[in-house]
């Protein structure tokens, strides 16, 4: 990401701040909406799902420029992620519902140059939780 997509995205994630809990339920509400299946992985309540749901934005967004601890901190949530059931094609409706909602909070905020930095943004994220859902692999040495 360039300087000026990170700070797009760190700004987009600063006007979505005060709305945080409508934009989780929202979220929630168009991912629920498009695999309804999904609702069987989300078992605590909602609300403590949504307060999640915005301290993950927060803290995940404030480290994307201190890229040791973003990927660091992305590949632990991916890992737990994988636990819940979490699998490679539910990363695509999570990012049409958290891009809907996003855009329905953010108005004429959500212009080209966001969407484009979010999507960069999120892809990167997907990514590094994608590595840390892998399951491991022993370590080869090479013989001496």
């Amino acid at each position: 990401m360039t300087p000026e997509e990170v700070e797009l995205v760190r700004s987009g994630a600063e006007a979505l701040r005060p709305h945080l809990p409508v934009v989780a339920q929202d979220f929630y509400r168009r991912l629920f909406a498009a695999d309804p299946a999904l609702r069987t992985m989300f078992t605590s309540d909602p609300v403590l799902q949504q307060e999640k749901f915005a301290d993950e934005l927060d803290t995940i967004v404030g480290s994307i420029a201190r890229f040791d601890e973003f990927l660091d901190r992305t590949r632990l949530l991916g890992a737990r992620h994988a636990g819940y059931g979490v699998r490679f094609r539910h990363y695509g409706e999570v990012r049409a519902a958290l891009f809907g909602a996003f855009a329905a909070a953010l108005g004429a905020g959500w212009t080209p140059e966001a969407e484009r930095a979010w999507q960069r943004a999120y892809d990167m994220i997907a990514e590094a939780m994608l590595l840390g859902s892998a399951p491991s692999r022993p370590q080869h040495t090479w013989p001496r």
